[in-house]
């Protein structure tokens, strides 16, 4: 049996939705995160889904819980990575050679990230593009 990779990249949906307790997939971002937890997973962000996340929070929901949003990842356990120049050409060339327009910077500079720190498994509830072999992280049934 393989030994699987305990480093996972949460996406900024998931960290929306978990924040969020009225939104249709706040369950599920629960489960994620109790199981990260409980597996001992290392939890990785990047400072562009961190930041989406805290605009569609301070949008949707309120400025005073977006800053608390940002309180807690501050003081969480999650390790937040910073691009890089060359990060980011990385992923400008990605986004550009790359066959669909639905990909954005910020999808292709995750997979960059995740592909540069060996982190395999993003945890999303949107599409993940094919990009540098990722797959989507999923709870064992």
């Amino acid at each position: 049996m393989a030994l699987q990779s305990k480093k996972v990249m949460v996406a900024s949906d998931v960290l929306y939705a978990f924040v969020d307790r009225a939104h249709a997939k706040y369950p599920q971002a629960t489960a994620y995160f109790r199981y990260l937890s409980e597996q001992k997973y290392q939890v990785y962000t990047t400072y562009s889904l961190i930041l989406e996340a805290y605009d569609l929070i301070f949008e949707k929901i309120s400025p005073s819980l977006a800053r608390d949003f940002l309180r807690g990842i501050n003081l969480s356990s999650i390790n937040i990575i910073y691009p890089t120049e060359s990060d980011t050409k990385a992923a400008l060339k990605s986004l550009i050679n790359y066959k669909s327009a639905e990909l954005t910077f910020v999808q292709a500079q995750m997979a960059v990230l995740s592909n540069r720190h060996s982190i395999p498994q993003v945890c999303t509830f949107e599409y993940l593009h094919p990009l540098f072999g990722l797959t989507a992280f999923y709870l064992p049934i």
